[in-house]
C-alpha cells in the first residue's frame, strides 16, 4: 500500500510539471531575438542638474565632480541624496554654504584644470624645442653647455627685442643645461639606432666597412658603418661605435664587434661585404677581423680600401725626385719654424703682391699634403727665392737651377692629379664600377712617350705600382650587372649560370623594366627587379653593395676629433657616441615618440 501511494504521488507531481513548466522555466537571453529591457529600465542614465551646485558639484565628462575636493564620482552617484551623502561626510564644513560659494569654487576648479592644459602644451613645445636644438648642438660638435651660456642669452635678447617680452619668458622655460643637453642627445641617439637596427634586420643584404683608431684621450674606438637596402634605395649609416677597453688586436676587435652583432640580433650570414685597411689587425691571415668575419659569411667579400691603395701606390719615388723633397721640406721648416721668419716672409709676400702669404708645412700622413705643399712652394718659388737670398741660405741656390724647378714643376702636377684622384675616391655612394674606372683612367694618363728620362721613369713606376696594389679588376664578368639591356648573355664577359642567362634575356626584352633603368640608379633598379627576378637581382646586389673605402670610417674619426678636443677629452664615452651618431646619421630622430616617452620638467 506504502508502495502504491508513493507511484500515485509521483505520478501527480509529474503531471503537474507538465502543465505548468511552461510558467516555472525562465527564458534565456539567447532564446530571444529581441534583448530584454528589465536591467537597461533599472540603469537609469541620469543627468547633470544645475541645481546640484548647491550640494558643491558640477560636470565632469557627464559624471558629477566635486568643487571642493574634485574628486569624481560614478555616474550612478548622479543623485542628489548620493551628492548630499558626499558632501555631509567628507565636507561637513561646507554644509549649508551658500550657491556663490560654490559657484565660485567651481569656476576656481575650471580656471586651474584649463592651466594645466595650456601648462602640458606649453611644456611639449620647450621640451620639443630643447630636443631640436640638443640636436644642432650635436651636429656642429660644440660643448653641451653652449645652450645655456649662449643660445638661450642671445635667443631671449632677440626675441624680447623682437617679439616682446613675453616671448623672452616663454624662450627661458626651454631646458638647456649642459646635463640636459646631454640626455637629449642620448635620447635621439637612441631612437636613431633603433630605427637603424630595424632597418638593416628587414634588409636581406647588407656590407659593413670598420676601422679603428685612438681619440685624444687616448681612448681606442672601433668604428663600423652599414650600407644596406631599405625601400627600395641603398642607404648608408653609423652601425656602431663602441669603445675598445684594453687592446686593439683583431681578436678585441671582433669580438666587440660580433657581441653587438648578437646584441642586436644581426645575422653575419646577411653580410656580403667588409671593407677595411690593410693594417694587419684587420687583414690578418689567422686572427684578423676579416677572417673572422669570413669564417662566419661565407658569402662575402673583402676590399681593400681604394684610398688607403692609392695613397700606398703613389708613395714611392726614385731617388732623384726624393732628393727635391727632401729639399722642399728644408725651406719649408726653415721659413716657418721661427716665428720671425713667417711674419717676414708673410711681409715679403704683401710687398710682392703674392696671392698666398705663407707656405704649407708638410705631413707624410696626411693623404693630400704633398700634393698640396708641392703646389704652394711652386707658386711661391720667386717669393721663396727672395727671403733665401735675404738670410743668405744655401738653399737658395737650387731654386736659380733651371733643373730643379722642372722637377719641382713636375712633381707640383703629379701630386695634384693624384689628390684629385684621391678626391674623387671620397664621399658616399661610390661604387665599384665607378673606382674601377678612375683607376682605369688614371692609369691610360700615365702613359707618354717624348717626355725626359726622369719623368718617365717615375711614371712607369707609378703605373707598376697602381698594377700592383689594384690587381684585379671587379668589373670583368659583370658588365651585365652595369646594363643589362646592351650585353648579350653568352658573351665571355657575363660570367653567369645557364638559369641565370636564362633570366638575363627575359630580363633584357621587359620594356617597362629598360624604362625603369633610364629613370632610376644602378642599385635602385636591382632592388625593384628583386621580386621578378631574385636570383639575378641578389647577385648583382651581391656586387654593388660592399663599400670601395673606409672614407665613413676616416670621416666619423675626423668628427672623432672635431668633437673631443683638449679641452673635452673627459667627454665620456655613451655621450661621444651618442653625439657622433646625431651628427653623422641621415635619419632623423622620431621627436614626436620620444617626447610621449618623456615627461616635460620646466626649466628653473
Amino acid at each position: 500500500p506504502r508502495c502504491l501511494v508513493t507511484t500515485a504521488q509521483d505520478i501527480a507531481m509529474h503531471f503537474y510539471l507538465d502543465k505548468m513548466h511552461p510558467f516555472f522555466k525562465r527564458k534565456k537571453a539567447e532564446d530571444s531575438e529581441t534583448p530584454s529591457t528589465s536591467k537597461a529600465a533599472k540603469c537609469k542614465q541620469r543627468k547633470y542638474n544645475p541645481d546640484y551646485i548647491k550640494y558643491g558639484f558640477t560636470a565632469s565628462d557627464e559624471k558629477p565632480q566635486c568643487v571642493e575636493c574634485g574628486e569624481v564620482l560614478a555616474k550612478e552617484s548622479m543623485k542628489p541624496s548620493k551628492l548630499e551623502r558626499h558632501l555631509q561626510t567628507k565636507h561637513p564644513t561646507c554644509v549649508g554654504k551658500p550657491v556663490d560659494y560654490f559657484v565660485r569654487k567651481r569656476d576656481l576648479l575650471k580656471r586651474q584644470q584649463s592651466s594645466i592644459v595650456s601648462l602640458t602644451t606649453a611644456s611639449k613645445s620647450t621640451l620639443k624645442a630643447s630636443y631640436l636644438a640638443a640636436g644642432y648642438i650635436a651636429r656642429a660638435k660644440k660643448l653641451f653647455n653652449i645652450g645655456e651660456e649662449l643660445v638661450i642669452p642671445c635667443a631671449v635678447d632677440m626675441c624680447r627685442e623682437v617679439l616682446g617680452e613675453s616671448a623672452a619668458n616663454k624662450i627661458k622655460e626651454i631646458p638647456l643645461s649642459n646635463d640636459t643637453v646631454s640626455r637629449r642627445i642620448i635620447d635621439m641617439s637612441d631612437d636613431i639606432e633603433t630605427q637603424l637596427l630595424d632597418r638593416v634586420r628587414a634588409s636581406p643584404l647588407f656590407a659593413i666597412q670598420i676601422d679603428e683608431s685612438t681619440d685624444i684621450s687616448k681612448m681606442a674606438l672601433l668604428l663600423a658603418f652599414v650600407r644596406y637596402n631599405w625601400e627600395g634605395a641603398t642607404h648608408e649609416d653609423l652601425l656602431m661605435c663602441n669603445e675598445l677597453p684594453t687592446r686593439t688586436t683583431g681578436d678585441e676587435c671582433f669580438r666587440c664587434l660580433d657581441g653587438y652583432f648578437a646584441q642586436n640580433g644581426l645575422d653575419w650570414k646577411n653580410c656580403v661585404g667588409i671593407c677595411t685597411d690593410g693594417a694587419a689587425s684587420m687583414t690578418g691571415k689567422h686572427s684578423g677581423v676579416v677572417r673572422k668575419i669570413l669564417d662566419r659569411a661565407p658569402e662575402a667579400t673583402w676590399v681593400h680600401c681604394f684610398l688607403h691603395r692609392e695613397s700606398l701606390a703613389a708613395k714611392e719615388m726614385s731617388v732623384p725626385l726624393n732628393e727635391v723633397m727632401d729639399i722642399a721640406v728644408k725651406t719649408i721648416n726653415l721659413v716657418k719654424n721661427s716665428a720671425l721668419s713667417s711674419r717676414l716672409f708673410s711681409i715679403l709676400c704683401d710687398q710682392l703682391e703674392s696671392d698666398h702669404r705663407q707656405l704649407l708645412y708638410h705631413n707624410e700622413i696626411r693623404w693630400l699634403s704633398r700634393g698640396n705643399v708641392l703646389n704652394r712652394l711652386f707658386k711661391m718659388r720667386k717669393q721663396v727665392h727672395t727671403f733665401l737670398e735675404e738670410k743668405r741660405s744655401p738653399l737658395a741656390k737650387h731654386y736659380r737651377e733651371a733643373e730643379f724647378l722642372v722637377k719641382l714643376a713636375y712633381m707640383s702636377d703629379i701630386f695634384d692629379q693624384l689628390n684629385q684622384l684621391n678626391l674623387s675616391f671620397q664621399g658616399r655612394n661610390n661604387g665599384v664600377f665607378l673606382m674601377a674606372d678612375k683607376i682605369e683612367v688614371f692609369k691610360r694618363k700615365l702613359v707618354f712617350t717624348d717626355i725626359q728620362r726622369i719623368v718617365r721613369d717615375h711614371l712607369t713606376r707609378l703605373t707598376q705600382k697602381f698594377s700592383d696594389y689594384f690587381p684585379n679588376d671587379r668589373r670583368v664578368g659583370n658588365a651585365w650587372i652595369r646594363d643589362p639591356f646592351s650585353v648579350d648573355p653568352s658573351d665571355v664577359d657575363v660570367v653567369l649560370p645557364i638559369n641565370l642567362q636564362t633570366q638575363l634575356v627575359e630580363l633584357a626584352s621587359d620594356g617597362s623594366l629598360q624604362l625603369a633603368f633610364r629613370k632610376t640608379d644602378l642599385s635602385s633598379f636591382w632592388i625593384q627587379t628583386r621580386h621578378e627576378y631574385p636570383e639575378l637581382a641578389d647577385r648583382a646586389t651581391k656586387f654593388l653593395l660592399p663599400f670601395s673605402t673606409t672614407y665613413l670610417c676616416e670621416s666619423g674619426f675626423s668628427t672623432v676629433t672635431a668633437t673631443k678636443t683638449k679641452s673635452r677629452n673627459r667627454l665620456t664615452t655613451a655621450s661621444l657616441c651618442a653625439t657622433l651618431r646625431v651628427a653623422l646619421s641621415p635619419i632623423p630622430p622620431r621627436l614626436d615618440i620620444i617626447i610621449s616617452e618623456r615627461q616635460s620638467q620646466m626649466f628653473n
